[in-house]
């Protein structure tokens, strides 16, 4: 797959995600209609890291190590304990949130937090919560169920899918 960056913003076949920080915050946001891109700075080490490991992802490219020494963003103790648990998922591959919820030692009945979780995560892709999918279908991806996010979501796993099978 094709992709390139420009200062922070990177474009891809799957969508145009960009780079930067929310005030302290380090940020990879899908740019879908009038978004503003998080703010880039060349001289931001830990934010160029993420455009360099993002473009290896797009590529297809060392998807064992290309997230693995970057952090997984600022939130709740329990937000973090769900992105920990969803970058043990592999590429190409889906668990439920039910799933996420065992793995926490959580009930089902923990889904929603976890999904409120996964919502609001800084660095999707980096933390793979498109690889989080409900019982019944496709779920949600970063809050929405329908529209250029979850396409997007669709996108993403279908790349990831074709990645592992060799395609």
């Amino acid at each position: 797959m094709r992709a390139r960056a420009r200062d922070g913003i990177i474009e891809s076949e799957i969508g145009t995600l960009a780079v930067g920080r929310r005030g302290v915050l380090l940020s990879a946001e899908w740019m879908i209609g009038r978004a503003t891109p998080p703010d880039f700075d060349r001289r931001d080490e830990m934010a160029a890291a993420f455009v360099e490991a993002f473009l290896r992802y797009f590529r297809g490219r060392d998807w064992e190590k290309t997230f693995k020494d970057l952090p997984t963003g600022d939130g709740t103790p329990f937000q973090c304990r769900v992105w920990e648990a969803c970058c043990g998922i592999d590429p190409g591959e889906t668990r439920t949130y039910g799933w996420i919820a065992k793995e926490l030692g959580l009930r089902p009945v923990h889904c929603r937090a976890i999904g409120n979780a996964l919502r609001v995560n800084p660095l999707p892709i980096a933390v793979p919560c498109h690889r989080v999918v409900s019982a019944s279908g496709l779920g949600g991806y970063a809050g929405s169920r329908t529209g250029a996010l979850a396409d997007i979501k669709c996108r993403l796993l279908a790349f990831e899918s074709a990645q592992r099978r060799g395609a």
